[in-house]
């Protein structure tokens, strides 16, 4: 038999070695555990890192798809600024038919067609101004839109970073 004493050396206190030992009996099984979940930490962080860098690659492609001229983004835009386009053309139109009814109802016997014109004229007017509210609406979208795809964009560099990190833990 050894004799720890020898070992361990004079004044070496043998009894908390005792305890040491009754201790890693007593927490075998969690022991057991710890040293399991020890060897399957790396494979745990490869998943995570490959999982965070592939989820902001994705968050980044979709906060270029969202923001930028070429983007979602641009493309509200541009549709915002035909819309105005196209209204500021209709209010041309409805001042046209607007002077042409003022005109034509000094015309004997051309009140009727004198207030067709007129009504299509106040028609056209409403049609300028849902078209004008519908630009304005396109162009907060627009501003939204940019704001997502910008913070997506932000999210995925984030989320990359955070992954090429955590892959520095297993190499």
């Amino acid at each position: 038999m050894v004799d720890l004493g020898k070992i361990l050396g004079a004044g070496a206190d043998i009894s908390r070695l005792q305890d040491v030992v009754d201790f890693i009996a007593d927490h075998k099984d969690d022991i057991e555990a710890g040293s399991q979940i020890a060897r399957d930490l790396p494979d745990l962080l490869r998943l995570l890192s490959s999982g965070l860098a592939d989820a902001g690659t994705h968050a980044s492609k979709a906060g270029a798809a969202l923001s930028g001229t070429s983007g979602a983004t641009g493309r509200v835009g541009d549709s915002a600024e035909a819309l105005a386009t196209i209204s500021s053309s209709l209010a041309a139109v409805g001042t046209m038919v607007g002077d042409a009814a003022i005109d034509i109802s000094k015309v004997p016997l051309m009140g009727g067609p004198s207030r067709q014109l007129a009504s299509a004229a106040h028609a056209v007017g409403d049609t300028k101004k849902n078209l004008d509210g519908l630009a304005g609406s396109l162009k907060d979208i627009s501003a939204l839109l940019d704001t997502v795809g910008q913070a997506l964009e932000r999210l995925g560099t984030t989320l990359g970073a955070t992954g090429r990190e955590a892959k520095k833990f297993v190499g």
